[in-house]
């Protein structure tokens, strides 16, 4: 009951956060929506089926592009969200068949086989005439104010989200979810039960692909102006997997909270340690990861008692 409670108040707060801030403020939080939203999908086939895919940007830079396509006034002309709905499920379609052969492949193999898509995706984009290669593509003007503006991309990002989250809470009470579980856990075990494991992966593959696509198209038509190399750029993928690891990797609200808790650390180590800012960000998320591999959200869960003995206990058990 208190969990909800406090997701009700979390909620109420997120709508009047607009309202209550500048625009500043505002861009700043629905970079953390987006965020979000890529480590949360991320986690979906990394956290929750175990298998930790590195090219999670080319669904972020496919979103992005074909955003910029099916709006572009001299190709579709389509609204945003018809825009970012189709651009969505070409990503998962695409999520989809990529994953039947690529997701036969085990640990470091997969991850790799993910960059190496990323890297040629990108190197596609770069040399095709829809996409005007390195020149980058312009997405029209929204036909709002700036306040407005600030408004609608915010309520966007945090609506993908809620939507996100609900989807994969419902996923996990059902048989998919369950057979995601068994797969990370055992696969052989998991195939030996009856579970097609490489269609439950490609399924899982596939709505990781789906949401990562999302907010791709909020952040090109956001930006106004998108080339290859931001929104095909690996880090991309290094900073989703880091904020679902910080956060509570496996974990519904894991990802959130990490996404958040990077970006606040991020923008004040920056304001405050310009020159030292990689270095000190740095420490924080090895310190984090030695001490507690399970997350912030492990840590204020309740499930354990937080002291020197939770600490200790996860050094001898994951043998750092």
């Amino acid at each position: 009951m208190k969990k909800y409670t406090a997701l009700a108040i979390l909620f109420i707060i997120s709508c009047i956060i607009p309202y209550l801030t500048g625009n500043y403020t505002l861009r700043f939080a629905t970079d953390i929506l987006i965020f979000a939203i890529m480590a949360s999908a991320w986690n979906i086939i990394g956290g929750y089926t175990g298998y930790a895919s590195f090219g999670n940007v080319v669904f972020f830079g496919l979103g992005a592009y074909l955003t910029a396509i099916f709006m572009s006034e001299d190709l579709m002309h389509l609204n945003f969200f018809i825009s970012m709905f189709f651009s969505g499920v070409i990503c998962a379609i695409f999520a989809f068949l990529m994953g039947l052969p690529i997701l036969r492949l085990k640990g470091h193999y997969f991850a790799i086989a993910t960059l190496g898509i990323a890297e040629a995706m990108k190197a596609l984009v770069q040399n095709l005439d829809i996409t005007e290669g390195n020149s980058g593509m312009y997405l029209p003007m929204i036909n709002l104010s700036i306040d407005a503006s600030y408004k609608f991309f915010y309520f966007v990002a945090l609506g993908v989200l809620i939507i996100l989250l609900i989807i994969t809470y419902i996923i996990l009470k059902t048989k998919l979810g369950y057979g995601f579980i068994a797969i990370r856990e055992d696969e052989d075990a998991a195939n030996s039960m009856g579970i097609n494991t490489t269609l439950f992966k490609s399924i899982s593959f596939s709505i990781s692909g789906f949401f990562t696509a999302l907010a791709g198209s909020i952040y090109a038509y956001q930006q106004g102006f998108i080339k290859p190399e931001p929104v095909f750029d690996v880090l991309v993928t290094v900073k989703m997997i880091v904020m679902a690891v910080f956060g509570g990797i496996g974990s519904l609200f894991g990802p959130l909270i990490g996404a958040a808790t990077i970006q606040i650390i991020s923008e004040v180590l920056s304001d405050y340690f310009l020159v030292a800012h990689a270095l000190f960000f740095g420490t924080i998320i090895i310190l984090m990861i030695l001490f507690s591999p399970k997350g912030i959200y492990d840590i204020f869960s309740g499930r354990k008692k937080i002291g020197m003995s939770y600490f200790l206990e996860n050094i001898r058990k994951h043998r750092i």
